[in-house]
């Protein structure tokens, strides 16, 4: 009986030590205290911040704002340590900018280094076009520059020669459609009688229509020719160089130039007489006394741009030489080889001759031959004259110094 008790005695002694064990702390380490809040200046209490190093591999990618991160979040510190995330800037929704007030940057003209100044750079200005006749502004275009031009209808115009790119042919609504090149304009007359006047045009500038043939640099003169066969040749300045319209044009004086520019007329006639009428060009003058006329080609059907050069007009002649001793009252004739398709332009008092100047010959052997007189010589005199005319440039001046004894 005791034997039983004292081994039911040690049994329970050592369910006991079982228990003991069993409830006993597993750490048998010093016991680790939670961190003591931090206080703020004000006596608030808050709750510390824990920072957690993010992965490598975390640290590599793009934030949400699209920026890389910087090179301090990727690389480790001199310690080997990785350094802990910087605070993130606060960022506008959508912006991917900082929000703070800084100066917009400077935009950058493309492939110039962005550390230069971006000055705005002047480009080179092409050359401006001449500017219109006060006295005729062209109406507003009605259609686009290169419009579509109407394809029936007979041929009246071709352009051609080695002066322009391209052979064209127009038909006159074909003309009638460039309203870019439309102009309206008065011309003063001079024809071989002489007699004075003005006529209107209503057509086609040659300068634009020229342009839509792509004449060159090479143009020298220009060949008007007619549906008879009949034909004028300008040189290139008697066509487009400053050409003039005067409003009181007579024999005894002319005033009130303004520069006009040549024109392919389908309705022409005098001042309030013009009516539709087949093509023909109009050109203004060098000067009141330039007959101008004979270059206005009735039924035009070709104009030719030449490359080659009409040639200059020989200088006048006399008949006393430069140089001379005369008696007072000697007659000098101005001369010249092509009398009658010249007017010859003179001073007697040594100043330079010009288009305004005094004509010897204001008509020709066929007209009123009358009108061309020599020069009575009663002084001593320096004459300076030269030759022009339509189809050539004009002539040098020849200098002609007359004693009278």
């Amino acid at each position: 009986m005791n034997i039983a008790w004292k081994r039911l005695f040690v049994l329970l002694v050592i369910i006991l030590l079982l228990l003991s064990a069993a409830c006993a702390p597993a750490v048998t380490g010093p016991e680790l205290s939670a961190p003591e809040p931090s206080a703020s200046p004000d006596g608030t209490s808050h709750d510390p911040v824990i920072h957690e190093t993010p992965p490598a591999a975390a640290s590599q990618q793009p934030s949400a704002t699209g920026q890389q991160p910087s090179a301090t979040d990727q690389q480790p510190s001199a310690t080997g340590q990785q350094p802990s995330a910087a605070p993130q800037e606060s960022v506008q929704p959508g912006t991917g900018t900082d929000n703070e007030t800084k100066d917009p940057p400077r935009p950058v003209e493309p492939g110039k280094p962005s550390g230069q100044d971006n000055q705005a750079t002047e480009m080179p200005q092409g050359p401006e076009e001449p500017a219109e006749p006060q006295n005729s502004p062209p109406p507003e275009p009605t259609t686009d520059v290169s419009p579509a031009l109407p394809d029936d209808g007979p041929v009246i115009l071709t352009i051609t020669g080695g002066g322009v790119n391209t052979e064209t042919t127009w038909t006159l609504d074909q003309l009638q459609a460039l309203r870019d090149g439309y102009r309206e304009l008065t011309y003063s007359t001079t024809n071989n009688w002489p007699s004075f006047s003005a006529m209107t045009a209503q057509g086609i500038s040659l300068t634009y229509l020229l342009r839509q043939a792509g004449i060159t640099g090479s143009a020298a003169s220009i060949k008007f020719i007619s549906t008879d066969g009949f034909h004028t040749t300008l040189t290139y300045n008697q066509v487009f160089g400053t050409l003039y319209s005067y409003t009181s044009h007579s024999a005894t004086g002319s005033s009130g130039a303004s520069a006009v520019e040549p024109v392919i007329a389908w309705v022409w006639g005098d001042v309030g007489k013009a009516r539709p009428e087949n093509i023909r060009p109009f050109f203004g003058q060098s000067g009141p006394w330039e007959v101008n006329t004979s270059a206005f080609v009735k039924d035009l059907c070709k104009i030719e741009v030449l490359t080659t050069s009409a040639g200059i007009w020989a200088v006048p002649g006399s008949t006393v030489a430069d140089g001379s001793k005369v008696s007072p009252g000697t007659e000098l004739e101005l001369t010249h080889s092509s009398m009658d398709n010249v007017r010859i332009y003179y001073t007697i008092d040594g100043s330079e001759p010009g288009y305004g100047s005094s004509v010897y010959n204001p008509s020709t052997s066929y007209f009123q031959p009358a009108l061309v007189k020599p020069l009575i010589l009663t002084e001593s005199v320096t004459i300076k004259a030269f030759a022009a005319g339509l189809g050539k440039e004009k002539s040098a001046v020849v200098t002609l110094v007359i004693t009278v004894e």
